[in-house]
């Protein structure tokens, strides 16, 4: 069970360092969103991870 446990994180470990290997492009993001309503305004935090495997995006 560890080796399986070791393995899996080698190849996302992998995946990560190398994503040009297999033409994937990640992106991150990080910010608030402020929405208005009936009782004011109010703010939530928002995380947006994004991957995109297809070819060069112009």
């Amino acid at each position: 069970m560890k080796k399986k446990i070791i393995t899996f994180v080698a190849i996302v470990a992998v995946s990560m360092i190398l994503p040009a290997c297999s033409n994937m492009h990640m992106t991150g993001g990080v910010g608030l969103n402020f929405h208005g309503g009936p009782y004011g305004m109010s703010v939530s935090p928002s995380i947006n991870v994004g991957m995109y495997g297809g070819g060069i995006r112009w």
